[in-house]
């Protein structure tokens, strides 16, 4: 490598956190200049309020529905990546320290939606809070799952079902582990340093501690330390 190339790469990695620093920074200030404005575009209200070390990738998405009223908390440390989505429809979101909602993550807000400190929502997670949805610290979502807080109900011929819905509130406690492609559905309450089996269907509250699976999913054992 010629003096000036190893010159140029020192200098790079001399400087790359403060780029990567910068690089942040410029995308938090453009995540939050787009959602005020998208809330400015539908007549709504939006108070945002996004920690100085968070981190939000510049392909995050925010989509702010007509006329509501929305308060988002995204607490220090926060990640959102690449093509995750907040689509805010009224109510409250709050995510805690240290949390990462990774890619591809949707997050629909109706009602108030909680999500605790150091969490992973990992990728393709959706979760439909129309009513009350709780999230507890530590706790791990696994890839492509969906929980939702709402169901639709049977309605008569010609009724569309998409209007007639019910809203029970679901919350998963502080250090569980829900497997890939999990489905809970509402009501649910799922205890403390609970896992569920991937591809489950959660329709009945877990006693804390114990592992769940099937669909419906059904106790297999308690969980001890080991």
């Amino acid at each position: 490598m010629s003096p000036l190339r190893r010159s140029a790469a020192a200098a790079v990695r001399a400087r790359g956190p403060l780029l990567l620093t910068t690089g942040h920074r410029a995308a938090r200030v453009a995540f939050v200049a787009r959602a005020k404005a998208a809330a400015a575009l539908q007549d709504s209200h939006l108070v945002l309020d996004v920690a100085d070390d968070a981190v939000i990738s510049p392909g995050a998405l925010v989509e702010v529905w007509p006329h509501t009223r929305t308060t988002v908390s995204i607490g220090s440390g926060v990640v959102l990546g690449r093509g995750s989505l907040l689509s805010l429809r009224g109510g409250t979101l709050v995510v805690g320290a240290g949390t990462q909602v990774r890619r591809l993550v949707t997050l629909q807000v109706t009602g108030d939606l909680t999500v605790g400190a150091g969490v992973v929502l990992s990728t393709g997670l959706v979760v439909h809070c129309a009513d009350h949805v709780d999230i507890g610290d530590l706790t791990i979502i696994g890839e492509h799952s969906t929980i939702a807080d709402s169901a639709h109900r049977r309605t008569a011929p010609g009724v569309p079902v998409h209007h007639a819905s019910r809203t029970a509130p679901v919350r998963i406690g502080s250090n569980c582990w829900l497997g890939a492609s999990v489905v809970v559905a509402s009501g649910v309450t799922i205890g403390d340093q609970c896992f569920v089996g991937a591809h489950s269907v959660v329709t009945k509250d877990v006693e804390a501690g114990w592992l769940v699976a099937g669909i419906p999913a059904k106790p297999v054992r308690f969980l001890d330390e080991e």
